[in-house]
């Protein structure tokens, strides 16, 4: 692993990257920059006090930011509006309130190359996969052998689609990863899911009918190639794959591959997945096999199993923590059993006729130093602020950078950057906790030891191919760490996996809301 900042930094656990799945970006670049930079101005007369090179930082981009601007001025403050919560019903209040079920569907996660990985079984016999959990993607793919000869080595052997007596390879006339749930035109008029996450390429620069067609041939192909449905995503980095649709038995499992398969195959249901023939870039050298989707689309395997009956509610929880955690389908882990460190706090997802998920944002403290409301168009408008469990690292607007760094910096006392920085003990413990206030009362922190890598561990991690190294408790002298809270984001926020560690996170399809609760995420 390389160490450095990323767009959906490490999803395959290299340097810089953008995900594996890139989600649509579909820019509308304003000119409210200037009025943020003079109302916090306003608000906090200190912010002059910025390091030069912050300073200089913030007027490049700000002046980068104008030249784009000069050719498609648009005001998010209509946007904006349209996003406020109405008063809530009684039955919207209910929901929000209702408890969460309680699963009996729950498997280990592992932690490796910065990303979380859950084992896929498929087919008869059944071959392991090792897929990253992403709630920020739809579609579940994986290399397929021997479709793929040049596909890179990864944690497990490619499935063979021949050594699996249920396979099915999906003819054009049922392809079902080209449907979409909602009307595309809708979809696109919401902003989509715009910045860093999930499905598609990237959409800048086009008109809004160049979009919607590109967007049909890249998000929902329609491609036949010797009758079988074809799948090709590109990315913005350079990384592409592509499959075909196979449909075969799927469960998720444990590490012990005799007991998922005694225990767990009764859980089996037809999963339509992608059929990977062939991988570029990034997608060669990562250490997963592939990516599983969780976000909200039919052809899932939350949906799957919930059309199949075998759960009851259509909903699931992950619990992350450093070394793995666990995965919840059907509900959320049992609080009873003295893992739950807080109650679940539940707040309902803000967007419709998308498939990601996302909060809408009531405030952002920097320690106790609260950032001015004018900030929050930045982290609601356009994709909003994402939960996003593919990507590593945590993403904020380049817009909220100035009174993000003042705050830092003001507290720690030093300069705020995405280098290596040395603390001893004492220091690292005065670091502030970063909380986002979200609507429905929920405080989702994130603490110094969620986003500030332990350079030397990650290291040691890597190096023995282990995963029960941890940042001590305690340290002598100077320890090198990374903040992996980047303030360079186009729209919104993303809150990724390192924003989900110690936390149980729970999607509840059906009632459109996400519940949060302090947790210990072992398995």
């Amino acid at each position: 692993m390389q160490f450095g900042s990323r767009r959906m930094r490490r999803r395959t656990g290299m340097g810089r990257l953008i995900p594996p799945l890139v989600i649509f970006i579909v820019c509308s670049m304003t000119l409210r920059w200037t009025h943020v930079l003079v109302t916090f101005s306003h608000q906090n007369s200190e912010a002059h006090n910025l390091s030069p090179f912050q300073n200089a930082m913030i007027n490049t981009a700000v002046a980068n930011k104008h030249k784009q601007q000069s050719s498609n001025n648009h005001n998010i403050n209509d946007e904006h509006n349209n996003l406020r919560a109405a008063p809530r019903t009684l039955s919207e209040l209910n929901i929000l309130n209702e408890t969460a079920p309680t699963s009996t569907l729950i498997y280990p996660l592992h932690a490796k190359s910065g990303t979380h990985h859950a084992y896929l079984y498929i087919g008869t016999p059944p071959q392991r996969q090792t897929l990253i959990v992403d709630t920020g993607s739809r579609l579940t793919a994986f290399p397929c052998e021997p479709h793929c000869p040049d596909c890179g080595t990864h944690a497990s052997s490619q499935y063979h689609l021949q050594n699996s007596s249920t396979h099915e390879i999906v003819d054009c006339n049922n392809c079902k990863l080209n449907q979409v749930d909602f009307p595309l035109e809708d979809y696109m008029a919401s902003d989509g899911i715009g910045g860093n996450s999930g499905d598609g390429p990237s959409l800048r620069g086009t008109s809004k009918q160049q979009q919607i067609q590109q967007s049909q041939r890249n998000l929902f192909p329609t491609s036949c190639i010797y009758n079988k449905c074809g799948l090709d995503q590109r990315y913005t980095e350079g990384s592409s794959w592509k499959a075909f649709e196979v449909q075969d038995k799927i469960w998720l499992g444990l590490d012990d591959e005799t007991q998922s398969i005694e225990t767990h195959t009764k859980f089996a249901t037809p999963f339509t997945f992608g059929c990977q023939v062939s991988e570029h870039g990034l997608f060669k050298t990562q250490y997963a096999d592939g990516i599983m989707g969780l976000s909200m689309y039919t052809q899932t395997l939350v949906g799957t199993w919930y059309e199949q009956g075998t759960i009851s509610h259509e909903s699931f929880s992950l619990c992350l923590n450093s070394k793995g955690g666990h995965i919840a389908i059907g509900g959320i882990a049992n609080q009873e059993e003295d893992k739950y460190l807080s109650p679940m706090q539940f707040t309902p997802f803000s967007k419709q006729q998308v498939w990601y998920y996302t909060v809408s944002v009531t405030s952002i403290s920097v320690g106790k130093h609260k950032l001015p409301k004018s900030i929050l168009p930045h982290v609601n408008d356009h994709k909003g602020t994402i939960v996003d469990s593919g990507t590593t690292d945590t993403f904020i607007s380049w817009k909220v950078a100035k009174p993000f760094i003042f705050a830092w910096e003001r507290i720690t006392k030093r300069q705020y950057n995405n280098r290596l920085q040395l603390y001893t003990y004492e220091q690292f413990n005065e670091l502030p906790v970063i909380t986002f206030d979200l609507d429905g009362g929920v405080q989702w922190e994130i603490h110094p030891r969620a986003y500030m890598e332990d350079v030397e561990t990650t290291r040691q991690r890597e190096m023995v191919n282990a995963t029960e190294i941890t940042t001590p408790d305690k340290w002598e002298g100077n320890r090198g760490f990374i903040s992996r809270i980047y303030v360079d984001e186009p729209h919104g926020v993303v809150l990724g996996s390192n924003a989900m560690l110690d936390k149980e996170i729970y999607f509840d399809l059906a009632n459109r809301r996400l519940g949060v609760a302090k947790a210990k995420c072992a398995y």
